[in-house]
């Protein structure tokens, strides 16, 4: 095989270990397994403090549908609870409990280790390589971006 080829395989194979990943639930220091929504949602209610549905929804791209059932998950894992503002019956919010803050500290410590070994690699690059590495993954994001939008427009055709 070409250097080339060599490098679209490996890219590949590393797009596919990164959906592996994502599709893959992970204990974060809890007695049960978080899909990659969940976790994230965990993480938008605590860094969004006092945010409702729609505000998390828009946070984090998704329906105020899949916030709702997300919620209602981690509410059953007892990793958040519920609550009224004063003055504001009509919409609930949500505030992690301790166990929801340990797991976020677990999940911190997850990305910390992936840091590490990709620390490592980039420790040892010069600027122009660090460059071309930018530049490359930069022309991938926007190659993506474009394939889903032209897939979304076929869809609407």
């Amino acid at each position: 095989m070409k250097n080339k080829e060599i490098l679209v395989e490996k890219f590949y194979q590393m797009a596919n270990l990164l959906i592996q990943e994502m599709q893959t639930p992970w204990s974060y220091g809890g007695d049960f397994l978080l899909s990659h929504s969940e976790i994230h949602l965990l993480e938008a209610i605590k860094s969004q403090e006092g945010a409702n549905v729609s505000e998390l929804a828009a946070y984090l791209e998704i329906t105020s549908g899949a916030v709702s059932q997300g919620t209602k998950k981690l509410l059953d894992k007892e990793l958040i609870e519920s609550y009224k503002k004063k003055g504001n019956r009509k919409e609930t919010f949500s505030r992690l409990t301790p166990l929801g803050e340990r797991i976020c500290e677990g999940h911190r410590k997850h990305h910390e280790c992936m840091w590490e070994v990709w620390q490592e690699f980039m420790t040892d690059l010069d600027q122009n390589e660090t460059q071309l590495v930018s530049d490359f993954l930069e022309m991938v994001t926007q190659g993506i971006t474009q394939m889903i939008a032209q897939g979304e427009r076929r869809l609407n055709d």
